[in-house]
Parts: C-alpha cells; sequence; structure tokens
C-alpha cells in the first residue's frame, strides 16, 4: 500500500489542514506567566514510561487546589498522539479496541481498552472522529507500542498510522473555571460539546486552527487542545494570561495525578497492571461495546459477563500512611489478618479529604466500602492501616 504520509519528508495531516517538516519533538515546553505577570517556581522535570514530563512549577500541592477550586494549565504534548487514515480507518480500530468505533458520528468520539486475546488490558486511549481520520489520544510512552501492534494486524486494509506528535501539540484546560476561561479567547464550548469526547475545530486569533475536546480529567470541567506545533507556545502564553486574573495558572503532571485519584479514574499503565482483565476495572458501560462485531479479546470478555462475575475488581482506599514519602508503596499488598487480598496501584496524599488515598485491586468479597484492609510496603516493617472508600474520593 503506497503510504505518502510516512514516506515523504514532509507530512500533511488533515487534522490541522497544513504541512510541516518531519522532525523530532522538541523538549515540552513549561508553561510559564511573562515577566510582568505573577511568578511560579520553575518547573520540574521527571521521566514517566520514558518520555520527559513536567512534574510541577514548585507546589504540587498548590496546583492541586487550583485545579480543584479554579482551573489550572497543563502542557500535556508528553502523551502520545496518532491518527488513522484510510478508508478501512474505522472497520479496522473497531477489531482493535474494546469500545463501538463504528457506530461513532463525525465530531463524536470516546474512552475505549486495548486488550489482548486473552482479554488482558494492554493499553486505553481516547478517539476522536475527525472528518478525514481518526486521532487517538495515548498515555505518553505507549505510541509506538501500539502503533507497531497495528502494524501487525494491518493485512489488505486500506489504512495509515501516521505518528501526530511531531506535528501538533496538546495542552489541557481543566477545573470548575474551564469555561470561563475559554470564553476568555472567545470560545465558548459549553453549548457545542455536550457529551463526553465530543471534539469541535475551532479558530483561534493568532494562532489558527485547534481542535478542542471535552475531556475532563479530574472529575470537573475539562478540554484538551490539539494545536499546530508552531503555536504551541502562543497559546500557552494566551491561555495563562487569561487564567491568571481568574486564580488559574500553569500546573503540572503531579497535581493532575492527585485530583484524578480523588476522583477514582485509573489510568494505563499504573492502574492497568499486567494480568488485570477488561471487566475488573469497573467501568464497563463506558468502555466496552457488547453489542458490536469482533474485536481482539472479545471471547474472553464477553464470557465473563456471561458468567455474572469478576473475581477483582478497582477500588478505592484511604491509608494511615504521612503525607510525604510515597515511594514504593504503589504495589504494595493489601492483606486481612490471614492472607493477602489485593495490591495498591495508585497513592496520592489528598488536601482534599487531609488523608493518603489510593486505587487497588481487591478479591471480592473484601470491595464494600468501610471493609478494613492492611498494607505492608517492602520498605517498612511496620502496617498501616487501609479502608475500602467509595469512589470518587472528593467531588
Amino acid at each position: 500500500m503506497n503510504n505518502p504520509c510516512l514516506s515523504q519528508s514532509v507530512v500533511a495531516l488533515p487534522l490541522l489542514n497544513v504541512q510541516y517538516s518531519q522532525k523530532e519533538t522538541d523538549r515540552i515546553k513549561p508553561i510559564m506567566p511573562r515577566r510582568d505577570k505573577q511568578q511560579d517556581n520553575a518547573p520540574h522535570f521527571g521521566k514517566l514510561n520514558g518520555v520527559e514530563i513536567i512534574l510541577d512549577y514548585g507546589s504540587t500541592r498548590s496546583e492541586a487546589k487550583r485545579l480543584r477550586d479554579c482551573v489550572g494549565v497543563l502542557n500535556l504534548s508528553s502523551r502520545g498522539r496518532i491518527c488513522l487514515l484510510g478508508e478501512d480507518r474505522h472497520r479496522f480500530l473497531n477489531g482493535q479496541v474494546t469500545n463501538d468505533v463504528a457506530r461513532l458520528e463525525e465530531g463524536a468520539g470516546c474512552y475505549t481498552l486495548i486488550t489482548n486475546r486473552k482479554g488482558i488490558l494492554q493499553g486505553d486511549a481516547s478517539i476522536y472522529r475527525l472528518p478525514e481520520e481518526i486521532l487517538l489520544d495515548l498515555e505518553p510512552g505507549t505510541a509506538k507500542p501500539l502503533i507497531a501492534r497495528f502494524q501487525k494486524f494491518i493485512v489488505a486494509d486500506d489504512v495509515e498510522i501516521v505518528d501526530a506528535a511531531p506535528h501538533f501539540g496538546m495542552l489541557s484546560i481543566q477545573g470548575p473555571l474551564s469555561n470561563q476561561l475559554l470564553k476568555a479567547l472567545d470560545v465558548d464550548l459549553a453549548r457545542q460539546l455536550q457529551n463526553l469526547h465530543d471534539v469541535v475545530r475551532k479558530t483561534i486569533l493568532v494562532v489558527g486552527e485547534c481542535y478542542f475536546a471535552k475531556h475532563p480529567r479530574t472529575g470537573s470541567d475539562g478540554y484538551d487542545v490539539f494545536v499546530p506545533r508552531e503555536f504551541l507556545e502562543k497559546l500557552q502564553a494566551r491561555l495563562l494570561d487569561s487564567a491568571l486574573p481568574i486564580g488559574g495558572g500553569p500546573c503540572g503532571w503531579s497535581s493532575l495525578e492527585t485530583l484524578r485519584i480523588e476522583a477514582g479514574i485509573p489510568r494505563h499503565p499504573i492502574d492497568t497492571t499486567p494480568a488485570i482483565l477488561a471487566p475488573e476495572l469497573g467501568r464497563e458501560e463506558q468502555t466496552i461495546s457488547y453489542s458490536k462485531g469482533c474485536y481482539i479479546g472479545q471471547e474472553v470478555i464477553n464470557r465473563i459477563r456471561s458468567v455474572g462475575k469478576i473475581n477483582r475488581r478497582l477500588v478505592g482506599v484511604a491509608l494511615d500512611f504521612v503525607a510525604g514519602n510515597l515511594s514504593g508503596i504503589n504495589g504494595a499488598l493489601l492483606n486481612t489478618e490471614q492472607k493477602a487480598i489485593g495490591f495498591l496501584t495508585s497513592a496520592a496524599y489528598s488536601d482534599a479529604v487531609n488523608q493518603t488515598i489510593g486505587l487497588a485491586f481487591v478479591k471480592r468479597g473484601f470491595w464494600e466500602p468501610g471493609t478494613s484492609l492492611h498494607l505492608k510496603t517492602e520498605s517498612e516493617s511496620s502496617r498501616y492501616k487501609a479502608t475500602v472508600s467509595k469512589l470518587p474520593f472528593a467531588v
């Protein structure tokens, strides 16, 4: 199959209706106020799945409060973005993921899981149906493995897969004042984007055409913005200039993690650890279609449904664990007095509930709120009390 998008030095993406030279993605640009504006501390960088991310701008706790009470602006260009083109793109992708992509109308989207033939989770994605392509938003460091998987299953399909991250970046606006911030840019999305993962193209003065997607990542309001790389910094600056007067500002990955745990939102691959089956996430209505055609892993997933039960599930846990050093706590076993019945996957200290909280998988019979368990880390000889909690922790 002829593949001009990947074989030429200039790539044309219908998503942006522009052309860019093929080149490696630059280092993520931190979102910084102008010198005459309120100054946050210098950004702290880290790596996630081998990809550089902005951890924070000096205070995870203050940024978490900003996201919880007001609005935060994040540069999430570290996330993966791939596009599927070609006449068979909808049918092909529908056979690769758990949700029903074929039913999506233009401008709509969904969240989906990706499993192997045994129904074990191997990834997730937010999917957006655009006029000439399908856009997948992925966790950092997961684009290349997913592209390799897709390429493996393309036989005679008219499908092209393009790594879109070098060509456009990704900003995210999260928090209860998200719509107010967008109105400052003369963008009113509240009426246009009614459903989760709806997407629309908008032209922003000086910046040009961008795609806005409804994607609340913290349990509150929120939007992701896909913007041409050459205009990324301009849009960052405009968003920050509009955010500061209403109490908003830049935020990093760590504060986003705190709020998504508060909201009880699992994240790949930290919560979708190896051997976890798709129904065990407890998000079947949002992620799995039982009425569409065949896809990889369907047989096992449908069999679980027909049996009518799962042996473990994702729950929230409140931990009697001091705030501060949470290193090594992920993966720690949860026990009763007699045996191990689960394990912790994510943890963070939450000022909203004044406690260390986490997400965990526990066996059937132990996932009711109020169930008392014990947590023991590898680095600590003492045990900590863990109480199964209703999700979300904080609203």
